[in-house]
């Protein structure tokens, strides 16, 4: 039974794995991820791999993760904060966006300019810093139940107190939807 298996029977090897320094920009996060995420057919993304990238030291230590949202958090304030860091970001004041002005527009052009410049914020300051993990021979049920409570989608993979790999949702799904074929 798949399930009676161990995470390092379907864990990715931390070598196959998007990685990048606490020291680098955001923008080199997001290029890594990209690459990794993006199995190039015919010049289109065919969303394939991996939709987090791991934060690992100069030592091998995990130090926390980024995932799509959090990276977009950061690149696009306004999509997640107040009405007033929304109206700030767009680089108006609450006054101008509640007198209805036309002139929001020209704000919005800045986008691109924001997400440039936001894209140079070290990765250690937008990392998702608590990260949960096991060890390589937890159970897959035991995987699961993780991933179910703490409501999280990767789970990073131990041998002993070395980072080795990760295990994701979606492998975790793949070893229960092996069970109906077997």
């Amino acid at each position: 039974m798949a399930l009676k298996k161990h995470v390092k029977d379907i864990m990715i090897p931390l070598e196959k794995y998007a990685v990048v320094s606490p020291d680098a920009a955001l923008k080199e996060a997001v290029a890594c991820l990209r690459t990794s995420y993006c199995e190039m057919e015919t010049g289109i993304c065919a969303e394939t791999g991996p939709r987090t990238v791991l934060v690992v030291d100069e030592s091998g230590a995990l130090r926390g993760l980024l995932d799509f949202r959090t990276i977009l958090k950061v690149l696009v304030p306004e999509v997640a904060g107040k009405f007033s860091q929304k109206i700030a970001a767009l680089g108006a004041t609450i006054a101008f966006a509640e007198a209805g002005a036309a002139n929001l527009d020209a704000s919005r052009e800045g986008l691109r300019a924001r997400v440039v410049k936001n894209a140079g914020i070290k990765v250690r300051d937008a990392m998702l810093k608590s990260v949960d993990n096991i060890q390589t021979d937890t159970r897959l049920m035991d995987a699961l139940k993780i991933i179910f409570r703490k409501r999280i989608v990767v789970l990073p993979v131990y041998d002993g107190d070395r980072l080795v790999g990760i295990v994701r949702d979606t492998d975790l799904f793949l070893a229960v939807a092996d069970m109906l074929r077997e």
